[in-house]
């Protein structure tokens, strides 16, 4: 795996930090969004193989990882627009092929529907349009006034990892996990409460009414034992991007990414170079 490059970009005060894989300025570029609890470290694998298609870079968002923790951040989907879209604009992407896990889902996707003049694809990695969804247990438990701020005083670093392996019987790759636990302190776990809180409907069907005019291309992978949102989904992103490529692995949970990075490249690399053969 190449070097990757790292460096910290400030929009308003605020610092993300912007993992990279070249020196490339081009303004068509992969852009990759992580989820909670995640980081831009989360693509390490994939960033390498997608350089080899386009310019490729991935961002800790406010709040997580090794950006800029502020406590009055606006940290909700509305809010992370504030910080996202210039941060965009200062890194020169004019042309954005979205790659989003979790929570930078509904985060990419609103970016997508406000800028669909920049938006040119979109990988959706257990993550989309979620109509009608509701929140897993420990997300309504983290949206209670206290019960969330007890549970995550009281999450341990084992215990963090017995809850990470719900769904991923097979094992995270330890390296990412052990760094994934010590980004997730204090002010990590605030920045979690707080979007949480601020996330009344997760899965809004303004983005789809938004999005799905747009027909943009869109491949979709999803792990079919994520115990967080359920694998039904993969399909349904069609209703958004009717022509979606869908793939759900039986092997996998709710970090198809981190648990099978090689596979992962393969497949958003073919897709990338399928939008380049086709001039899309």
């Amino acid at each position: 795996m190449s070097e990757l490059r790292e460096s910290r970009l400030s929009i308003n005060g605020v610092d993300g930090v912007i993992t990279s894989a070249s020196d490339s300025d081009s303004n068509e570029a992969v852009v990759c969004l992580h989820g909670v609890p995640g980081s831009g470290r989360d693509f390490q694998w994939l960033l390498p193989e997608t350089e080899q298609v386009v310019r490729s870079i991935a961002i800790d968002l406010p709040g997580f990882g090794r950006a800029d923790k502020p406590r009055d951040f606006p940290y909700s989907i509305e809010g992370y627009q504030t910080w996202l879209s210039p941060a965009l604009d200062q890194l020169g992407v004019q042309r954005a092929h979205l790659v989003l896990h979790d929570f930078g889902g509904p985060i990419g996707l609103m970016w997508a529907a406000m800028n669909p003049h920049k938006f040119a694809s979109v990988v959706l990695i257990d993550t989309g349009v979620l109509a009608d969804y509701r929140w897993h247990l420990l997300g309504r438990l983290w949206r209670m006034p206290r019960i969330g701020e007890a549970i995550q005083a009281g999450t341990t670093r084992q215990l963090f990892k017995l809850w990470m392996r719900r769904g991923n019987i097979r094992g995270l790759d330890s390296r990412w996990l052990d760094e994934l636990i010590d980004e997730d302190e204090r002010l990590t776990r605030r920045a979690t409460l707080t979007l949480y809180r601020n996330t009344d409907e997760p899965g809004s069907p303004m983005l789809g009414q938004a999005l799905a005019p747009q027909g943009k291309p869109a491949l979709v992978i999803w792990g079919r034992r994520d115990p967080y949102i359920s694998w039904r989904y993969a399909e349904r992103q069609r209703e958004t991007f009717p022509e979606a490529d869908v793939h759900v692995w039986n092997d996998s949970g709710h970090w198809p990414h981190v648990q099978h990075p090689g596979r992962t490249a393969d497949t958003v690399t073919a897709f990338l170079r399928s939008l380049r053969e086709s001039g899309s």
